[in-house]
């Protein structure tokens, strides 16, 4: 299509040039691209056009070169440009010229020379795979509001329909589960089962028959013992519904109707961007199906719609203005011998999934609980200095996690806060605090509030000295039961 649009500009009775022609077509274009076009008609030129998808040019004395990534450019050039969102870029052999797609104003870049070993470029100039991934989420986020509908709408139709549901997974997949389980609930008023899945067969599967639907969440799609609980879940006759971010796995075969979230490879073992771009997924879903039971107003389907789209933006603030503050507070707590983390309502999702990651990469010993629990046992552990982390959106949760904190405090507890700008009054019960943008909507909230207790878990695990990309005992895809 693209180079149809192309073609429309050059075959004009007075015809554009190849570059104009280019950027005529580019400007007709929504949603994500990264292209680069040649013609015979100029055969010296490429031209190269990105919006929301990865571009970089390579200089050399004897030519220019564009790429994906700056991997494919080291063989040939350490010099490169970066180029920005709704930029053209035209090359040619002695010239480089960017352009704003908008306006066709110029812009002016000079190149810059890129040091970095192979292992480092891969890694995208970062340290580590995983924090490159954390980073990734912005983008990630942006690609999973571009799913197709047809899909959402029909994965919703069969959620609606159901007698009953179970949210099947393991690990990370599972925390996402469990906040979803929160979505539908508050939503579209529809109950349903998060399920571990080594567990769903026996705590569920003599329950489960032909009225059943399972939607089972896997990363890569094969994840033994997700499959497990779905092969158990067929025999019975259920329904058989797949999240995954794999194409053509076990899972996306099996499934009646899957979704590839649009995360891309994800190299670090512990998960980050997988995990925000299921609750993504989630909240589309949770979305419709309320819609189609009549269960929220098209202004509050406005309202969370809008919001959603703001989640990018968001996240990408959140990592730039707070990853400094996450990194002095993991060198604070490096040495402590155990975590607590505590939320209420749909924050106890990101609870876990903070005690996860921290264990995952620091090797440190957590606990993660609803607030409420934390008087049932776990508060005896607190002793001075021991660290409690609250994750403390401003939602209906929010006086009662004050309770809690002040509990924890009068026991000489550290409290790290993860708290919505101009909180003032937990940022000043609190040690430690990190925050994210304000007003976020309270079914949204775990995919903001899940980013700095990602970095928090990175950080420690670097201030320990430990590989947070190979953390010990642990593969990406757990294959074995």
């Amino acid at each position: 299509m693209i180079a149809h649009l192309i073609e429309d500009g050059l075959n004009r009775t007075t015809p554009l040039s190849f570059a104009d022609a280019v950027l005529e077509a580019v400007r007709k274009l929504e949603g994500s691209y990264s292209i680069a076009a040649i013609s015979t008609k100029e055969p010296d030129k490429i031209v190269c056009a990105r919006n929301e998808s990865p571009l970089v040019i390579g200089v050399a004395a004897e030519g220019h070169y564009c790429a994906s990534d700056m991997p494919a450019l080291l063989p040939l050039t350490n010099k490169t440009v970066a180029i920005d969102n709704g930029e053209l870029v035209i090359l040619s052999p002695g010239d480089l010229e960017i352009k704003k797609i908008l306006d066709s104003s110029i812009v002016v870049r000079k190149p810059k020379q890129i040091e970095w070993p192979p292992e480092t470029a891969v890694k995208g100039g970062y340290p580590h795979f995983t924090l490159k991934e954390i980073h990734e989420q912005p983008q990630m986020l942006r690609n999973t509001l571009r799913l197709q509908e047809h899909y959402l709408d029909l994965m919703a139709t069969f959620l609606e329909r159901a007698r009953e549901i179970f949210l099947v997974a393991c690990g990370t997949s599972y925390h996402a589960c469990l906040a979803a389980s929160y979505m539908f609930s508050k939503l579209a008023f529809l109950g349903s089962f998060p399920a571990i899945a080594s567990e769903c067969a026996e705590q569920h599967g003599k329950a489960i028959g032909i009225d059943s639907t399972i939607l089972a969440v896997s990363q890569s799609g094969e994840t033994s013992d997700t499959l497990a609980a779905v092969t158990t879940a067929r025999e019975r006759a259920a329904t058989i519904l797949g999240l995954t971010n794999v194409v053509d796995s076990t899972l996306t075969r099996v499934s009646r109707v899957y979704i590839v979230q649009q995360s891309g490879p994800e190299i670090g073992v512990a998960a980050t961007k997988t995990f925000t771009s299921q609750l993504s997924v989630f909240a589309q879903l949770a979305l419709r199906v309320a819609k189609k039971r009549g269960k929220v107003s098209q202004d509050e389907m406005d309202y969370l719609g809008e919001r959603l789209k703001t989640l990018p933006d968001d996240t990408e603030t959140i990592i730039r203005t707070q990853t400094e503050k996450v990194r002095q507070i993991a060198r604070k707590y490096r040495d402590a011998k155990a975590f607590l983390f505590l939320g209420r309502g749909i924050s106890t999702a990101t609870a876990y999934e903070g005690r996860l990651k921290l264990m995952e990469l620091a090797y440190v010993p957590a606990i993660a609980l609803p607030a409420g629990e934390s008087k049932h046992g776990p508060i005896g552990l607190v002793e001075p200095g021991f660290p409690v982390v609250f994750i403390c959106p401003k939602d209906e949760t929010h006086k009662t996690v004050i309770g809690n904190i002040m509990e924890m405090k009068a026991r000489g507890a550290s409290v790290i806060a993860v708290v919505e700008e101009g909180d003032e009054e937990i940022k000043r019960l609190a040690d430690d605090y990190v925050e994210v943008p304000k007003d976020i909507a309270e079914v949204l909230s775990p995919i903001l509030f899940v980013v700095p207790l990602q970095l928090l878990a990175y950080y420690t695990a670097v201030e320990k000295g430990y590989d947070p990309d190979m953390p010990r005992n642990l593969a990406k895809c757990v294959t074995v039961k």
